[in-house]
């Protein structure tokens, strides 16, 4: 009888397995369901996610006077976030998953909660951010002249501390693990928040994990404070793309010895005394050209694409590796209305022009178009309609 039962069951689970074999070459639907809405490539952004507190002035208050403002308003914030939010929104029907990395106080801190809602809101993911302690979320105080479309900014970290190296290179490793559920990890964009040895490890943590996964992974860097650019130049050569904007470019044109010097060997007499508008005359042409023979030619590959935002002026792009330099004139506005955040908004535009496949004028076109429109009204609501046809 033990026999009959134990032959039973032997051919009824052969005949289950059977039937599971055979229906894998069918297309379950909830299967197809599922790996429909699975993304196919990820992105982390590591950079900074603060309260704003915004208020707009007629014109910028002189030194101890008192002036009534306009209007003031409460939003979420920081390189991180803003870049976060509008790569999240210009990915459409992509499939793309977005994923901010940094630093909060607590998940359950007022000003945290109210920060990550405004995340979750516009589609980007906080599952790998570190909960640091501190006393509050970071805050920013922004005073808007509408006179000049200018603002000014005062920030405070609130006790909240950056990033560690322990949590960041444990969830570059537990992306790539999740890569089936939640899509390979593609690029990592890092903000250099931290002084350069401290972001060359994080750096080196992305690469080296990328590594294990065939080495495809892009990387790309965010500099605007005034680090040593000897120190940074390691940091440069890790990456295929690096922003950098009109303060810091001007900073290192006035005071970093290795720029000048390069910038005396190129410059003859005639090109100091030329007065022209030309772009290949610019002062971020000019710092470009210098910074790529400070760099030299690449060890391997075609060398970073180092990009240079200078507001009205446009944005340039020298590819090192050919030493091809590259100018968009910015997409001006009728009127300017908000610029706060337009630095993020252009480069997240322009990675997701690369992150397309678009070639670096396309990229930087993408980036003017959408970061003038992000210009032109207050917040980041629908800048998808400013993209490109090509990369809609």
């Amino acid at each position: 009888q033990r026999s009959n039962v134990a032959c039973h069951f032997h051919t009824t689970f052969v005949s289950l397995l059977s039937q599971l074999v055979a229906s894998a070459n069918h297309t379950d639907p909830f299967v197809a369901m599922v790996e429909s809405t699975t993304p196919k490539e990820r992105v982390l952004l590591y950079g900074n996610l603060v309260v704003d507190q915004i208020v707009e002035l007629p014109a910028f208050p002189k030194e101890d006077t008192c002036q009534r403002a306009l209007s003031s308003r409460r939003c979420v914030g920081g390189n991180g976030a803003n870049s976060s939010r509008v790569l999240a929104q210009l990915a459409g029907s992509r499939s793309r998953r977005i994923s901010w990395v940094g630093t909060v106080p607590r998940r359950t801190e007022a000003e945290t909660t109210f920060a990550l809602e405004e995340l979750r809101i516009n589609n980007v993911d906080t599952e790998l951010l570190e909960e640091a302690g501190g006393d509050a979320l970071p805050s920013t105080y922004v005073w808007v002249s509408l006179d000049t479309a200018t603002r000014t900014m005062v920030s405070t970290r609130r006790g909240t501390p950056e990033l560690s190296l322990r949590h960041f290179e444990e969830v570059v490793q537990r992306a790539f693990r999740d890569a089936p559920q939640h899509g390979t990890p593609s690029w990592c964009h890092i903000e250099c928040r931290q002084p350069p040895a401290a972001t060359m490890a994080l750096l080196q943590a992305w690469l080296r994990e990328s590594g294990k996964h065939g080495g495809s992974g892009k990387l790309s860097l965010e500099l605007e404070k005034f680090w040593d650019l000897a120190e940074l130049l390691p940091l440069i050569r890790l990456c295929d793309h690096v922003v950098v904007d009109q303060s810091f470019a001007e900073r290192q044109l006035e005071h970093t010895q290795l720029i000048k010097e390069q910038l005396e060997v190129e410059e003859d007499p005639p090109m100091k005394r030329a007065k022209t508008e030309a772009p290949e005359a610019h002062p971020a042409s000019r710092f470009l050209r210098a910074l790529g023979k400070v760099l030299g030619t690449p060890a391997k590959g075609p060398g970073p694409c180092i990009v240079c935002t200078w507001g009205k002026e446009g944005s340039f792009a020298l590819e090192t590796g050919a030493s091809k330099l590259t100018h968009q004139p910015a997409i001006l506005q009728q009127k300017a209305v908000d610029s706060v955040g337009a630095g993020d908004t252009f480069i997240a535009s322009y990675l997701h022009a690369r992150l397309s496949g678009a070639s670096t004028q396309a990229s930087l076109h993408c980036g003017a178009a959408v970061a003038g429109r992000k210009v032109g009204q207050v917040g980041f609501t629908n800048l998808r309609s400013a993209l490109p046809d090509e990369l809609r």
